[in-house]
């Protein structure tokens, strides 16, 4: 069922928050291809200059871009293509074969509509309007979110976040190292400063777990390092690094991992923060409000929680069982491994070139 006719003569914003009201109540859904990962039956032997444009200085930079691009290159060159593959804050200076846009609408002069592609992790409603300006359109977030483009695209693609195999095989020599049931009692909780809303929503939850059994939290986030109380619950604030989440994720017997309030930060979200704590080694429990959280947890055997009863369920659960908390973060951390590896993305990316 379309759009009421009404709605495209609103501003974009507005539009996209119809739009994705309507999707969340299932009165509309669009199309999508899932990228594939395989060897495309035809390789595209032809030279091309494929350039990835990221204009902001984002952590997602790193995840869609700066750690995929080398294994694509490695890909394209073991197969023999003569492909030019760069990335960068700025336009190219010359004309390339594809133009692939993070988060950015580039000038109309900078590539072909049909070869400016858009990639988007979250925040569609900046560029809900400007969506003519790309011929391709990828979701690198969730297929929610692609679902979504597609009511308003013709050309959506789908394709998982993943995590570079070095971070995989750091999570891998923690858990060797010290399982998580032998570990401090300590409850990790990571995520920008805009994300504590997602947190604080817990803070009942968590106040009232640390008055039944001895709990630590420790809050990885863009922020000076501090302590404070709630309640019976130590905080410690911890300046967020990649290298700081990392040992903190060793460190941690277990992790929670609450969605923002609005739809936009909990429906249309991905398991990313969710998978990154297994792929170091950190069992968690996620939102029950995200699709691909519920799809993630149900495959490695975790629980997901939505109201404050199932939060703190969840948590005396897993805390209880040393053996099923053990058993899950294996599961998880071989589940991104097999399936959420960058190495993953980049034969995705080299299908896509092949293919169009």
């Amino acid at each position: 069922m379309p759009l009421p006719w009404f709605t495209h003569f609103l501003p974009p914003a507005l539009q996209f928050r119809q739009a994705l009201a309507e999707h969340h109540a299932s009165r509309i859904a669009g199309r999508f291809t899932p990228i594939p990962a395989g060897t495309p039956d035809v390789l595209n032997r032809q030279p091309l200059r494929i350039h990835f444009w990221t204009p902001h200085p984002w952590f997602s930079t790193v995840i869609h871009v700066d750690q995929v691009l080398p294994r694509l290159r490695d890909q394209a060159a073991a197969l023999g293509l003569p492909w030019q593959i760069s990335s960068g804050d700025r336009l190219p200076e010359s004309a390339v074969d594809w133009l692939l846009c993070l988060k950015g609408v580039p000038p109309s002069r900078s590539c072909s509509v049909d070869r400016t592609v858009l990639l988007l992790p979250d925040d569609a409603d900046r560029v809900w309007g400007r969506l003519g300006r790309f011929g391709h359109v990828v979701s690198v977030t969730s297929r929610t979110l692609a679902s979504l483009l597609g009511t308003v695209h013709p050309r959506v693609w789908f394709m998982d976040e993943t995590e570079s195999p070095e971070w995989i095989e750091r999570g891998q020599r923690v858990l060797d190292e010290v399982s998580p049931s032998n570990r401090p009692p300590l409850l990790l909780w990571h995520g920008t400063r805009k994300s504590l809303d997602g947190l604080r929503t817990l803070r009942p939850v968590l106040e009232a777990f640390a008055r039944e059994t001895t709990v630590e939290l420790a809050v990885l986030t863009d922020d000076a390092a501090r302590t404070e109380q709630w309640g019976d619950l130590h905080v410690r604030h911890v300046a967020w690094s990649p290298e700081a989440l990392v040992d903190m994720a060793a460190q941690s017997r277990l992790s929670v991992v609450p969605a923002r309030p609005t739809l936009a930060d909990s429906y249309l979200k991905n398991a990313g923060r969710l998978r990154r704590l297994f792929a170091a080694g950190c069992p968690a429990i996620g939102d029950a409000r995200v699709a691909d959280v519920v799809d993630f947890s149900k495959a490695c055997g975790a629980p997901v929680a939505q109201t404050s009863d199932e939060w703190l369920a969840a948590l005396r659960q897993l805390w209880r069982e040393p053996a099923r908390l053990d058993e899950i973060a294996c599961r998880g951390h071989a589940l991104v491994r097999e399936r959420y590896s960058t190495v993953h993305t980049a034969a995705q990316w080299l299908w896509f070139f092949c293919s169009q």
